[in-house]
């Protein structure tokens, strides 16, 4: 599931990814969260935090979460990503020199750096 962070730096918006995440959830709360901040500021700083329990996308959710970085491939400015070490953080790295935005990975203890790189 995802849910809101708060209290990150001004122009930044996040997501903790927690369980299964479903196509439902992502157009529940990443996708309005993403149009706010664009409406707010034109481009997206996103702290997207994969939780010690993320289990992964349901059924059609990676090809939707496809579907939805391509309508928004220019969208983010910087994309701040913490988690433990495993597969998403590759999949993540793989995809670090495929997108226009600035894109680092962080450790799971780290999301203090993480906000204050998004503020920078």
């Amino acid at each position: 599931m995802f849910t809101s962070i708060e209290n990150l730096p001004r122009g930044a918006v996040g997501v903790r990814a927690s369980g299964r995440v479903t196509l439902a959830e992502r157009t529940g709360v990443l996708a309005p969260t993403i149009a706010r901040a664009l409406a707010d500021s034109g481009r997206v700083r996103l702290l997207y935090v994969a939780g010690p329990d993320f289990a992964g996308y349901d059924g059609g959710s990676p090809y939707d979460e496809a579907v939805f970085g391509t309508r928004h491939f220019s969208d983010f400015e910087k994309i701040a990503f913490v988690a433990e070490d495993g597969p998403f953080n590759r999949a993540v790295q793989a995809m670090k020199g495929l997108m226009p935005a600035e894109l680092r990975i962080f450790p799971v203890n780290d999301i203090a750096a993480a906000k204050a790189w998004l503020a920078a």
